[in-house]
């Protein structure tokens, strides 16, 4: 069993600027409906972090999750799958519902906290 310390948990995601998992988002994070997420990310910080049962789910060859999927700025919540491709890389599918209402573009920066069971998320500042 993993152990993580919870003191991130209780972290201010906006007042700390605490966002572990970066990325610059490409033309395929924009325009194809899902966002890949580095594995280094997903396996040494999310992973760890999910309740034992999801994270064997999602380890498995093309394994899936359902997640809620927090957007600070906007302050909604949607519900997407974390998705384990054939390659191995992950991606986060239904990521269309945030790129379509905030017109995001390519080359912008996001950062991304799990905290408490949630994946938070913010368009980080150029």
């Amino acid at each position: 069993m993993n152990y993580v310390s919870r003191f991130d948990e209780l972290l201010d995601l906006n007042a700390l600027h605490n966002w572990p998992i970066k990325k610059q988002l490409t033309p395929g994070d924009v325009k194809s409906g899902r966002l890949i997420i580095p594995v280094h990310d997903v396996e040494n910080y999310i992973m760890p972090r999910l309740p034992v049962d999801k994270s064997e789910k999602l380890s498995r060859y093309r394994g899936r999750i359902f997640i809620d999927v927090y957007d600070v700025e906007r302050e909604t919540r949607y519900n997407m799958e974390l998705v384990r491709k054939m390659n191995g890389r992950y991606s986060l599918e239904e990521w269309d519902q945030v790129t379509l209402t905030r017109n995001i573009q390519a080359g912008k920066g996001i950062g991304m906290s799990w905290v408490n069971g949630v994946l938070f998320f913010r368009i980080l500042s150029d």
